[in-house]
């Protein structure tokens, strides 16, 4: 299994992206291209970043099928505005797999319409995830990756600003992904943070041998050694995880990235990855 990192981390959050509620910024991480094969590519979530990414970054020619794929497969873990809306940059594209819970599909039928506009320029096809109601795990496959069996777990992480039902959201709003590669044996977890992933995330992550997780927001407005205390905290939890490799999306202007430094992060055996980041498992 390979993974290659897209628009993840090395570039910097703006200011105004933060919520005027809590002063801590609501985007979202970057996106991940996932191969069993490295000729055939899964994209998990796909911000207009990564589809320009895709589409002007010659870089990419040298990993087969990605950047000139003959079909695209995206699996989303939530409906936030920086996962979503670079479908809508794919529409002259080749036809789009999409796989969702029903609690996203809904959302991108309705609240945030991409799906009926997707719909007039291309050809999607709707694969649902099973994660609803009492369901909080689903084990699914992606076409065009028969050696990768996927596992979505329901997780409680943000919602969108633009969420139906923001005081009940429904199971499968967010999820997070674990990936067995099934020739290797590797596993991947990946998870929009720790701290919101939630006690059966918390289980998948101890059988990881990779574990790729978005920054934990720490609230801006704390004084510097209370970030500090606060990111330390986030690191204890982490150090508790048995995986090989621990690998952060940073978001540079509140997350633990911003709280502590590189060194102490590697200390605890913590990565940065950066735009173009190549993991192999």
């Amino acid at each position: 299994m390979k993974l290659v990192v897209l628009k993840g981390g090395s570039e910097a959050v703006p200011l105004q992206a933060a919520s005027p509620a809590t002063g801590v910024s609501t985007r979202a991480p970057g996106a991940l291209a996932i191969s069993g094969d490295q000729q055939r590519w899964v994209l998990v979530n796909m911000s207009p970043a990564v589809a320009g990414q895709l589409c002007g970054d010659a870089r990419l020619l040298r990993h087969r099928g990605l950047a000139d794929a003959p079909v695209r497969a995206v699996v989303l873990t939530d409906a936030q505005v920086d996962h979503v809306t670079g479908l809508l940059s794919l529409r002259d594209g080749v036809p789009i797999h999409l796989y969702a819970t029903p609690a996203v599909f809904e959302e991108l039928t309705d609240t945030l319409p991409v799906l009926p506009l997707l719909q007039h320029y291309c050809s999607v096809h709707w694969h649902v995830i099973p994660v609803a109601g009492e369901s909080r795990e689903a084990v699914f496959r992606v076409e065009g990756q028969p050696t990768l069996e996927f596992t979505a777990v329901a997780t409680d992480g943000p919602l969108p600003l633009h969420a139906a039902r923001p005081a009940a959201p429904a199971v499968g709003e967010t999820i997070a992904l674990a990936v067995r590669d099934v020739v290797t044996g590797q596993r991947l977890f990946c998870a929009r943070s720790l701290f919101e992933a939630g006690p059966e995330a918390i289980e998948w992550m101890q059988q990881a041998d990779c574990l790729l997780l978005g920054d934990d927001a720490i609230d801006p407005r704390l004084e510097a050694g209370e970030q500090i205390e606060a990111g330390e905290q986030l690191l204890a939890h982490l150090d508790q995880v048995g995986a090989r490799r621990k690998l952060l999306m940073p978001v540079p202007e509140s997350g633990l990235s911003a709280a502590v430094s590189a060194g102490v992060l590697a200390r605890h055996g913590v990565e940065l990855v950066a735009d173009r980041m190549e993991i192999d498992l």
